[in-house]
């Protein structure tokens, strides 16, 4: 039994359709249109009688009311007919240009031999006859299968127009799945009710041989035609059992993701490139989910990003676009779902499930130019294995000046996608500010060891890859005074008080300047001071500010000249924290247990790396580029170079570039900032500060609140890196830092002055412990003139965006730069020097091959 409804709905349908029939003689002209106002007048009569029926109901409510209402509705139902009429009109004007194929793709029995009678375009080389195609929905056998599918493919939506679902409706249940041969690349059709997963795809080869596979003249077109798709007949496909469904599933409504609501029960990544699948689902979420805090390394599911539409006009624009994300789509989540080897052309064909020719064009014309896209933009394919790509065909000579984590991430990119650099270091090891110390049995880092957020860092994708350890780290931080006094612990309320006014402090500093653009910079430390004195007095709270309470809020004052390595009164108030307009990482934090130095050592394997060789100038007036060296070896040549030296290095050597730099990019590289810390770690024999925690559980760091304003910057936290030894025994180990005003201690002192200092401070905070250093280390970034700096800052009175993409700019296609100090969004991590690598790698590779990966023909 069907209802009145769901027979209205059909002959919404028959209106809509309509227009697809083409017509070879006047008769049938006639006939159609006939057929249409037919329709229309039962529409007409049908709204007419609902509005009678309406009307009698109304009457019994209110006589009154009874004509202007009937006037209202029979004007909507002129409305439709009128509709039905300029529908058909339009499509007498699209038959004339329509050239349908012979024969019906689906064959329901009842099947017409010519479409010249009637018919529907599925696309632009399937068709289906009059009667096959109004069979499928309004078949004895098909009607109430074509009802149950509409509810689902709802999907969600409330409104939906009738006529998008017939053609979704055949697309889906009625077209024949092609499988493409493994062996000889020729496609066999398979008619089947079923649907089919990735294991039906994979390793296909023609069942009677390849040598008996004889293509049908239609998938010979598909193949040659790279426009097949730019056609307004057919309706888009829409991928079955995705292994992107289950990701985007509760976000989004399917559809606009290219994917098939009503067929996704059996989704199945079924190539792991023989390393075992692991969960990812926790540092990997690359889909942009709303109300979320992961922003950092995303795309969105249902739209091309800026760079996509720029690479591939002709999908740019909606509904061609769903093509491409369909593929784009599915990658990445085959990338989320197991980033341990390289994705494959052939592994991704046999995720991409759909009815029809369609899944011919997607994969004789979009997926290669999508997976090698995004490969070259390290979205995909990236890290510690090894694979490549078609090379580049090029004799371009490439140099990378710098062996820290940009130059050896630049490298090691390049090399993937088929191009060897040259890497030339000034120092005799490789790794720059990623440099461990393990003599105290423990690897401790002199620079960089912690993740700023694990979730989709590529640092935490890197450790996962190669097998490296990583601590995730609570935000428990007790805060003692240098009297013993654990103020977290026996002033609980102040701690509060203090981290709730800093933080409102910095919001409202935010808050400041993002309302008034032209309201002028300052130093934060004379901006932090109005804020903090204006919102006690605002809230009538100023008998709060108490000598404890100003040593508590010094304290989170020295913890942020840390993270920006100098002290408050340098930095600008408007931008010091400048990147937090861009998405950061989400997740915790965490520390990398087996030392930062292990990424490095990984990734410089097999690269070209040469020690010992200071660069002195680097002439780029020519057409090439000459590197000169500070011995008297010859010098080279090369075509492009990319430079990764610290931002110090560039600050202190402008000599370096003949000609100089721009004089936009010599300001940029001026008003930045050089922050520098320096650490120090001591051994102990036993780990005396566990008490700490008044839940007895064993703390990693803790702060130390200084009875002196000016010693806020010296050791203010101390994080506990103790572990086992390399011959298995406990070591326990304590690091710190200084900065800002404390930063020369470090050269100015011997190191064993500087460890007594770290000692006896913690003697103060722990006065009754029994406390035997027995070891330590120091670092001296400041003192390295290939380093001399830790990461940059914003200071006072700068652009923190313009500065780091000007930084960032390429110079007459010959000169690239890399670093934590050329990328806005995530400076003075690891994370930043490492994308900014991959970023220059795309762009030296964009450059050689003259264009964008763009489609072409087969």
């Amino acid at each position: 039994m069907t209802t009145e409804m769901d027979e209205d709905e059909r002959r919404e349908e028959q209106v809509a359709t309509a227009p697809d029939q083409p017509t070879s003689t006047g008769k049938q002209e006639e006939e159609e249109e006939n057929w249409t106002r037919e329709t229309a007048s039962e529409k007409f009569n049908g709204v007419e009688n609902d509005e009678e029926n309406g009307e009698e109901e109304a009457a019994n409510a209110n006589e009154q009311e009874e004509k202007p209402v009937k006037m209202e509705r029979v004007k909507r139902a002129c409305a439709i007919a009128t509709a039905a009429a300029a529908a058909l009109v339009e499509s007498k004007k699209a038959r004339k240009s329509l050239n349908f194929d012979d024969k019906c793709v689906l064959k329901l029995g009842n099947c017409k031999s010519s479409l010249l009678a009637g018919g529907h375009r599925l696309s632009a080389t399937e068709s289906a006859c009059a009667s096959c195609f109004m069979t499928t929905f309004r078949g004895k056998e098909y009607e109430n299968g074509f009802l149950a599918w509409k509810q689902k493919a709802m999907d969600g939506q409330t409104q939906v127009r009738s006529d998008q679902f017939v053609k979704r409706f055949v697309n889906s249940q009625f077209l024949p799945y092609y499988k493409k041969c493994h062996r000889c690349g020729k496609y066999s059709q398979f008619g089947t009710t079923e649907s089919l997963s990735a294991r039906d795809f994979a390793n296909f080869q023609c069942e009677m041989g390849c040598d008996s596979n004889v293509e049908a003249p239609e998938v010979e077109k598909v193949r040659k035609d790279v426009s097949w798709y730019a056609n307004d007949i057919g309706h888009p496909p829409l991928l079955q059992n995705n292994v992107a469904y289950d990701l985007l599933v509760d976000h989004y409504v399917t559809r606009t993701t290219g994917m098939d609501a009503t067929c996704q029960d059996r989704a199945d990544l079924i190539d792991d490139g023989g390393v075992a699948f692991r969960d990812t689902k926790k540092i990997m979420n690359m889909f942009y989910v709303p109300f979320t805090d992961v922003i950092a390394n995303i795309v969105h599911p249902e739209f091309m990003e800026t760079d996509e539409k720029f690479a591939f006009p002709r999908f740019a624009d909606d509904p061609q676009s769903i093509y491409y994300l369909q593929v784009r789509n599915t990658i990445i989540a085959m990338w989320l779902k197991h980033p341990f080897v390289e994705l494959t052309s052939r592994m991704v064909q046999s995720q991409i499930i759909v009815r029809g020719h369609a899944r011919i064009f997607l994969i004789e014309h979009v997926i290669q130019p999508i997976l090698e896209f995004l490969t070259i933009k390290g979205i995909v394919n990236y890290g510690a294995f090894d694979f490549r790509i078609t090379p580049v065909k090029t004799n371009a000579k490439i140099a990378i000046i710098g062996a820290g984590i940009s130059g050896l991430s630049t490298a090691r990119h390049l090399k993937h996608l088929g191009i060897d650099a040259v890497i030339l270091e000034a120092k005799d090891r490789h790794g720059g500010r990623m440099n461990d110390d393990k003599n105290l049995g423990v690897a401790v880092g002199k620079g960089a060891q912690i993740i700023v957020g694990n979730i989709n860092n590529p640092i935490t994708l890197l450790c996962e890859q190669i097998g490296i350890s990583y601590r995730n780290s609570n935000f428990f931080c007790p805060l003692i005074d240098e009297t013993g006094k654990c103020l977290t612990v026996e002033m609980r309320e102040l701690d509060d008080q203090v981290d709730l006014h800093y933080n409102n402090v910095l919001d409202a500093i935010r808050n400041k300047y993002q309302s008034d653009k032209n309201f002028p910079d300052m130093t934060l430390e004379e901006m932090f001071s109005k804020m903090s004195s204006g919102l006690l007095s605002a809230s009538e709270l100023d008998d709060l500010y108490t000598p404890e309470f100003e040593k508590l809020l010094d304290f989170h004052l020295g913890n942020l000249e840390f993270s920006c390595g100098t002290k408050v009164a340098a930095l600008s108030a408007k931008e010091y924290d400048h990147n937090e307009k861009f998405g950061n990482f989400a997740g915790e934090h965490a520390v990398i247990t087996d030392g930062a130095q292990s990424i490095v050592d990984f990734l410089a394997e097999n690269l070209d790396i040469r020690l010992n060789s200071a660069v002195k100038t680097i002439d780029w007036h020519e057409k090439k580029v000459l590197i000169r060296f500070e011995d008297d070896r010859p010098p080279m040549e090369f075509d492009k170079v990319v430079i990764t030296t610290s931002l110090s290095v560039l600050k202190r050597n402008p000599q370096m570039f003949r000609p100089p730099l721009p004089s936009d990019k010599r300001t940029a590289i001026d008003n930045l900032g050089a922050g520098l810390i320096e650490k120090i770690a001591v051994k102990f024999d036993r780990r005396f500060w566990q008490s700490v925690d008044s839940q007895g559980t064993l703390t990693e760091y803790f702060g130390k609140v200084s009875d002196v304003q000016t010693d806020r910057s010296m050791f203010n936290i101390f994080y506990d890196f103790s572990g086992k030894s390399y011959t298995g025994e406990d070591v326990y180990v304590l690091m710190s830092y200084v900065t800002a005003e404390h930063v020369e201690m470090v050269n100015k002192l011997t190191d064993n002055q500087v460890a007594e200092k770290f000692v006896d401070v913690l003697r103060k905070m722990f006065p009754t412990a029994v406390i035997h250093p027995m070891g330590h280390m120091v670092s001296h970034w400041g003192a390295d003139p290939y380093i001399g700096m830790s990461y940059t800052f914003v200071p006072f009175g700068t652009n923190g965006d313009a500065t780091y993409n000007k930084l960032k700019e390429t110079v007459d296609e010959k000169l690239y730069f890399a670093g934590e100090h050329t990328i806005a969004a995530e400076p003075q991590t690891m994370a930043g020097a490492y994308i900014s690598g991959l970023r220059e790698a795309s762009k030296i590779v964009m450059s050689l091959k003259r264009s964008v990966p763009e489609l072409k023909d087969n």
